[in-house]
């Protein structure tokens, strides 16, 4: 087995043969570090472990690439969830308790969604001193 280093001086080597021989640039055909030639199935063999690591490359971006997506996704479906089962909660509370609160029954779906972090906060909060 082959380090890497020999397989890049071997490359280099190659990639000097074959400019030389089909005119591109200033290659000329001499002696390199490591000149050698290759068989057909050594050339296969080198193929393959490109071709294996390009598809393992490829397959890890796309399987991270999935994991973001399915964690975005089920991060909005709990903010949904949250913001359903709050604004249940509000629909069932009565006018009076609403006014109480705060709320208009037309804010409720508003509410809901600003409590789950589905919506950015619209309401001002005003807190009353008490001075005895």
């Amino acid at each position: 087995m082959r380090n890497k280093s020999e397989l890049r001086n071997e490359s280099e080597a190659k990639a000097l043969r074959v400019f030389a021989g089909n005119g591109f640039g200033d290659a000329a055909i001499g002696i390199t570090e490591q000149q050698v030639l290759l068989n057909s199935v050594e050339l296969e063999r080198l193929a393959r472990a490109h071709r294996s690591r390009a598809i393992g490359q490829i397959l890890r971006k796309a399987f991270r690439a999935a994991g973001g997506f399915a964690r975005r996704a089920i991060t909005q479906w709990k903010h949904r969830q949250y913001a359903r089962a709050t604004y249940a909660a509000l629909q069932g509370l009565d006018a009076r308790v609403l006014r109480d609160l705060g709320f208009h029954r037309s804010e409720l779906m508003s509410i809901a969604a600003e409590m789950a972090g589905a919506a950015d906060s619209t309401r001002l909060v005003v807190r009353h001193s008490r001075n005895f």
